[in-house]
């Protein structure tokens, strides 16, 4: 039996071995606890990819139904992941809900909030670019004979 919102990390964690195996970089961020292993404070956001043409951070999540209601420590990760994409990162929400995988920029999620609500639909998402870029660069490779 799978742990509840352990499927969507495990496999995002196959997708960073990939990226590092191919001379990427991808972290997933830990809370800081204290050596003791008591928690202290959250990770801004779980994931961190750097590649030649894409930089990404990102937060996974994953949802029963078709929507997601933020809390706010969910506010907080969107503050911080809005630093990164001011500064020429791509930043978002990866959610897996329905049997599904879709991306929400994080700038969308900051407008459905500046309008007072604070549950996102998510069908609105898009596909995951980097699984798409992935796939290129791995069929690249195959054709180079790499």
């Amino acid at each position: 039996m799978l742990l509840k919102g352990k499927f969507l990390e495990r496999n995002i964690d196959k997708v960073c071995d990939r990226i590092n195996h191919i001379g990427g970089f991808a972290h997933k961020l830990q809370p800081k606890r204290t050596q003791a292993g008591t928690y202290l404070e959250g990770e801004p956001f779980d994931y961190i990819v750097i590649l030649p043409e894409y930089k990404a951070v990102f937060d996974a999540k994953e949802v029963k139904g078709t929507k997601w209601h933020m809390v706010d420590k969910d506010i907080k990760q969107c503050n911080e992941m809005k630093k990164c994409k001011n500064s020429g990162f791509e930043a978002y929400f990866i959610f897996y809900f329905t049997g599904k995988v879709r991306v929400i920029d994080i700038d969308e999620i900051i407008e459905v909030l500046k309008s007072g609500k604070k549950t996102i639909n998510l069908e609105i998402g898009k596909e995951w670019e980097l699984l798409r870029r992935l796939k290129e660069q791995c069929q690249k490779n195959t054709m180079d004979g790499n």
